[in-house]
């Protein structure tokens, strides 16, 4: 039998800690760094600070050439091959991803984009990026933050968009950085050509599997990273070149360049294999060109792959046949051209090439070895990553210790979660950030509703002003025997703005990262509307005990991940501003107030429910109503959603962003009086309040008081994006809404 893989013979350093502990993980700090094919500079500058750590070493040496390709060279001579002597073998990953550059700045401020590569990697790409939010990389090194205009759900007939107008071509992506113009982008330091990619965040699922955007480009990377961190090179006879290749998607002409300069005798080229089908946890997949009658790989049996699957089975390293095309190759140079011992290797990725590809941590691990087995090493097993973090509850109190300004208390309740029905976080979160005086007279009801009334009875008019404190997702209607969870909708909203992305179940133990399945065909078929369509979460669990001893349960509720974030001047996004900026409203209208100067009765209301039926309101509207203290007056504080986007009409719900407030005059569920419309407009104005009015869809919680006699004059706030993650407020407005609301329970 042959001896196999005789070669370099490497000694892997018993110091260190594993990459899975805190502190020491290259694969999520490498996922989580951009790096768009031909603009690879932020992640090459990691790979180079990590490397550079180990400069000292004797026989280490690391160089970077014009491309961004980064190689480090490990002993020197002719390493002891029996068949061959001289030759050089080269281990490589490619680092890059596949994104946008800016391409175009529009006299309002938005960025045009250009696919790089020019050509989708698959037909879901573009739709994937819609409504989410981004981050550009400025020739300063800054990184400015975005978000990929998408359909606002409350103006698409039936709630359902047209295919026309969706995200999923290049030529209908728009990037809002919050600004104005094309100089207000420009002052941002955007320009033409600066790269562009989705934000990164990484998720740990069950069963030791990470989630998140350019998992698969960068495994092979975070197993070369740690193999060079715990090499003794001391040790280390013949040469060996460990590389991290650029350019990838731009016709691998980064790895065309290392081949044609390194000029390897062997190449172990590390990296993903989409096409395999394959599923995290199996190990290494070693990859073949060729297929059986049933279309399963066949298992190489010669050649370095070939070799490399017997070392695994020797060593007992998990690993795996896997097809894989060929490499591809440069239409322009002909290149990469391989030598004759070249073998493909990598690990499976769930949901390739999407915001939320699964891998599994044991099958890096195992990689790793495999790779150290394959030059004379060892490895040493990988330890879980402890987790700490700061509760939603001491982020709130934090926020109400000090005198909050709006747009603190706006932040807290964006970055607080409460699908419907699962409101109590929110309503919690009200409460602590209220004026002492309101605290002590705040109220609630069996439905969970809250609400403060002061003033006092006389001949004015009682006015009632109402938010919700809802926000969409879902909730776990069923625990699949497979681990799987099959989720009912709660609220209306596109789905194209969630399927393949991140999610969080909500638990009671906390909560639990989980990814939005994709139709299995998304690879190769595009996105088709489906109003009946079952949504489904992965949470890396294989049975319906693994995801119970999650803790996970029926009734659960699930969100996407939220954050709040400043974009240019006074622009932010966040997912809920719908209706967390009517909430945010109404705390900071309170603050300017002084109950004992009032001379009419006033109930601020924060109802839940809205988004499934105006539940909340209706409860309340209905009990106020049987004891005969209906208000004379409901101002429902709630979104107008705008058409102030380049993908809208403007023919309706044309409410501008930065512009003031707007009164919700005519939407799907009221049409206000206009004698009444015009005294708000005219308070707004005697208080230098800026106003805008106008029509628009969705229905509000003061309808539902219509019935018993109040009158319903909506307020609202301009929101591009409505019902998605990448949802955009000005906050002048936002501050404009809380002191329209402060003025009017004085002078209405």
């Amino acid at each position: 039998m042959k001896r196999i893989l005789p070669g370099i013979f490497l000694v892997l350093s018993v110091a260190g800690t594993s990459w899975a502990q805190a502190g020491s993980n290259p694969l999520r700090e490498l996922a989580e760094t951009a790096a768009v094919s031909g603009y690879e500079g932020p992640l090459v500058s990691l790979l180079k600070q990590r490397l550079d750590l180990l400069r000292g070493r004797e026989g280490f040496s690391a160089q970077v050439d014009n491309l961004g390709n980064l190689w480090v060279t490990l002993g020197s001579g002719a390493p002891p091959f029996d068949s061959a002597p001289g030759k050089r073998r080269m281990l490589v990953t490619c680092v890059d991803e596949a994104g946008y550059v800016v391409s175009g700045i529009t006299d309002d401020g938005y960025l045009r984009v250009q696919r790089l590569p020019q050509r989708a990697p698959h037909p879901w790409f573009d739709l994937l990026h819609s409504a989410q939010p981004v981050s550009i990389w400025t020739r300063s090194g800054k990184f400015v933050p975005g978000v990929v205009a998408g359909l606002s759900t409350h103006i698409q007939p039936g709630r359902q968009s047209v295919a026309e107008k969706r995200t999923e071509d290049v030529e209908r992506l728009y990037i809002d950085i919050g600004a104005r113009s094309q100089e207000e982008a420009r002052a941002q330091g955007v320009d033409l050509l600066d790269p562009l990619t989705l934000e990164k965040h990484v998720f740990e699922l069950a069963g030791g599997e990470f989630a998140g955007p350019t998992l698969s480009a960068r495994a092979g990377a975070a197993a070369l990273v740690e193999l060079l961190e715990r090499i003794d090179a001391n040790k280390i006879q013949g040469t060996l070149i460990v590389a991290f290749a650029t350019r990838h998607w731009m016709g691998s002409q980064g790895l065309d360049r290392l081949v044609q300069q390194v000029k390897p005798d062997e190449v172990i080229l590390v990296e993903s294999l989409p096409e395999s089908g394959a599923e995290p946890g199996g190990g290494v997949l070693i990859a073949t060109s060729e297929r059986d009658a049933a279309a399963e790989p066949v298992e190489p049996t010669s050649g370095l792959a070939g070799e490399l699957l017997a070392l695994a089975r020797s060593r007992g390293i998990p690993a795996q046949p896997a097809y894989s095309a060929a490499h591809p190759r440069n239409s322009y140079t002909g290149g990469p051209e391989f030598p004759a011992r070249t073998a493909q290797v990598g690990v499976a990725v769930k949901f390739p090439l999407t915001p939320a590809e699964v891998v599994s941590v044991s099958d890096v691990s195992a990689l790793v070895e495999l790779l150290a087995a394959s030059v004379g090493g060892s490895v040493r097993p990988v330890n879980t990553q402890e987790k700490s973090g700061v509760t939603e509850v001491e982020k709130v109190a934090a926020v109400a210790r000090t005198v909050p300004k709006t747009e603190d208390i706006l932040r807290t309740l964006v970055e607080t979660y409460g699908v419907s029905g699962h409101e109590e976080p929110v309503a919690d979160a009200v409460r602590r950030l209220l004026p002492e005086w309101a605290r002590k007279r705040a109220e609630t009801d069996g439905e969970g509703n809250l609400w403060v009334s002061f003033g006092k009875k006389g001949a004015q008019s009682r006015l009632l002003f109402v938010a919700h404190t809802d926000e969409i997702g879902w909730t776990v209607e069923q625990i699949s025997d497979d681990g799987r969870l099959l989720l009912r909708r709660r609220g209306g909203f596109l789905e194209e703005h969630f399927l393949g992305h991140m999610v969080l179940v909500h638990t009671r133990a906390g909560r639990v990262p989980a990814v939005m399945e994709l139709p299995a065909n998304y690879w190769s078929e595009r996105y088709m509307l489906m109003p009946d369509r079952e949504h489904t979460a992965y949470l890396g669990a294989r049975s319906r005990a693994e995801a119970e001893a999650l803790g996970i349960a029926v009734g659960d509720s699930v969100t996407v991940p939220k954050k709040y974030r400043r974009l240019a001047g006074t622009r932010a996004n966040g997912r809920s501003f719908d209706d967390r900026v009517g909430s945010t409203a109404l705390v900071a209208a309170l603050r300017q107030l002084d109950p004992a100067k009032l001379d009419r009765e006033v109930t601020f209301l924060w109802a839940v429910e809205e988004e499934i039926g105006l539940r909340g309101a209706k409860a309340y509207a209905d009990r106020t109503a049987a004891s005969g203290n209906t208000p004379d007056t409901v101002f429902a504080v709630d979104t107008f959603v705008s058409a102030d986007s380049p993908l809208e009409s403007k023919r309706f719900a044309h409410g501008v962003l930065g512009q003031g407030f707007v009164i919700r005059a005519v939407d799907s569920s009221n049409v206000a009086p206009r004698g009444q419309v015009e005294r708000v407009i005219e308070i707004a104005r005697q208080n230098n309040i800026p106003v805008q009015y106008g029509v628009t869809g969705g229905g509000n919680d003061g309808a539902v008081f219509v019935r018993h006699g109040a009158v319903d004059v909506p307020l609202g706030w301009p929101l591009r994006y409505s019902h998605s993650a990448g949802e955009v407020v000005d906050l002048t407005d936002v501050e404009a809404l809380a002191c329209i609301v402060a003025a009017l329970t004085r002078h209405f």
